[in-house]
């Protein structure tokens, strides 16, 4: 999902409650202020009540829009399939709003404002949906916000349709490619990937086979690239499927993850409002770890090394746990720290010198603070920062290492489609089962992208911190 679209989507959210405030003032005024309407008014309302009673309607109104749809985060806009979702959402609210009436009619002046603000609210919120449309449009022409799109070859009309229309940057689109589908499709796209970028691919090719099918929507969804096709190319079974229409043309779109569009910006909304309140609430616990780490040892309190993120490597924040000369990484230990971090890797409880990842039971690098830091998690308590700046999420997979990367990130490139966490289902795991195997590590954190839900997150959370509190011999970490 491009920026531009959610912000698009965020953006129509105050549009349409700012149409719904003029339909109900609009309708106020002409009610009990204009010569249009001479009928006696029963129940007189003070402006200020009223808007008081609009404060409490919008925000109700607007859950109603969002129920029927009319958020849901799209590339470009039809304005009549979004005319009918705001007719319905409007009915519904309106339908709401006379039952209310009927039992106490003190609560709005009239039934004229309730039926002329319904009325107004379907031409003002529509006419604030054009508004915006125009504007995309207008951005998309000049090349803003376009979802870079591969098409994989079809043929017969329905194609030529299909590719007009997606070379008509009105719809929201850039074809950097057109591609017949072969043996080396899958290094074309990944060249592209790489110069040009890609953020869809859609398969309009009916002779590809199931297999061949298969593979490109593991391709796509390893890669974090939404993944389209003309129906009846193939079945295939998904936990995300949308379907759209262009121009009479159904497309069925694949989405890799839960986290694309809304989930994405309200995962982004949960990391930054619970990272924000920890660093205020846990200051104080701040200080004193940085008390206690530097009366232990010499040398800085907090350690950063450059870890793997989605988008790029990012300096990763920790308390620091190991002896400064022995702390391997820029600004500490250099290459005496290097070469004993090389030595240790023979003792590697995971697998030896040829495993992905370092573990040993007793580090002798490790402080005497550092050894508690670790076994408490509180080692990890400057990560909130990284959240907080957008690096991390709350919950995700582990980062790792650039050097711990390159042994697997070709081998489970999906591992990378979101960001890394401080805590995560996989961390979860580990904490009762310290020599959790990697194939497991990736087989959980696979599972929790194609999943996700918000309660999902608080529920790991809140398990991570209670095993934390009560494990009565909780697992060191490394």
């Amino acid at each position: 999902m491009k920026r531009s679209e959610i912000i698009f989507n965020l953006v129509s959210v105050p549009v349409d409650a700012i149409a719904l405030a003029a339909a109900g003032l609009i309708s106020y005024h002409v009610r009990l202020h204009s010569w249009i309407y001479h009928q006696p008014v029963l129940y007189q309302l003070p402006r200020h009540d009223f808007l008081i009673i609009m404060a409490k309607v919008i925000p109700v109104l607007l859950l109603v829009f969002a129920a029927v749809g009319l958020y849901n985060l799209k590339g470009s806009r039809r304005l009549l399939h979004e005319f009918n979702r705001i007719l319905a959402g409007t009915s519904l609210g309106l339908l709401f709003a006379l039952i209310l009436f009927f039992f106490k009619q003190q609560i709005f002046p009239s039934r004229f404002i309730i039926l002329a603000a319904g009325v107004l609210s379907v031409l003002l919120v529509f006419a604030g949906r054009i508004i915006l449309k125009l504007v995309q449009e207008f951005l998309f022409a000049r090349g803003y916000g376009l979802h870079r799109l591969v098409m994989i070859n079809g043929h017969g009309v329905e194609f030529s349709v299909l590719r007009d229309i997606f070379n008509e940057k009105t719809h929201g689109y850039k074809v950097v490619a057109q591609l017949e589908h072969g043996p080396d499709i899958w290094e074309r796209i990944q060249e592209l990937v790489e110069s040009k970028g890609v953020d869809e691919i859609i398969q309009a090719n009916p002779d590809v086979s199931d297999e061949q099918n298969f593979r490109l929507v593991e391709f796509a969804r390893d890669r974090g690239i939404q993944f389209s096709f003309v129906p009846n190319l193939f079945e295939v079974q998904r936990n995300v499927i949308e379907l759209t229409n262009l121009q009479g043309i159904p497309v069925i779109s694949l989405k890799s993850t839960p986290l694309d569009g809304w989930g994405k910006v309200i995962k982004r909304l949960f990391d930054i409002i619970v990272s924000a309140a920890c660093l205020l609430i846990l200051s104080p616990l701040y200080l004193a770890v940085s008390l206690a780490i530097k009366i232990n040892s010499r040398g800085s309190v907090i350690y950063w090394q450059w870890r793997v993120g989605q988008a790029a490597n990012f300096r990763f924040y920790k308390f620091r746990s190991m002896y400064a000369h022995l702390s391997p990484g820029e600004g500490f230990g250099g290459e005496e720290a290097e070469r004993l971090r090389q030595e240790l890797y023979k003792q590697n409880e995971r697998g030896g010198t040829d495993a992905v990842f370092f573990k040993i039971s007793k580090d002798p690098r490790v402080t005497s603070v550092g050894s508690y830091l670790r076994r408490t998690k509180l080692d990890e308590l400057p990560q909130f920062w990284n959240v907080l700046k957008g690096d991390m999420s709350l919950i995700g997979p582990r980062p790792h290492l650039p050097e711990e990367v390159q042994k697997y990130r070709n081998r489970y490139p999906r591992m990378f489609s979101i960001k890394p966490g401080i805590f995560g289902i996989s961390q979860l795991a580990q904490l009762m089962w310290p020599t959790l195997p990697f194939e497991e590590e990736v087989r959980l954190t696979v599972y929790y992208i194609e999943n996700w839900t918000l309660w999902w997150d608080i529920k790991i959370l809140f398990r991570t911190a209670y095993n934390l509190v009560f494990s009565p011999k909780p697992p060191e970490h490394y």
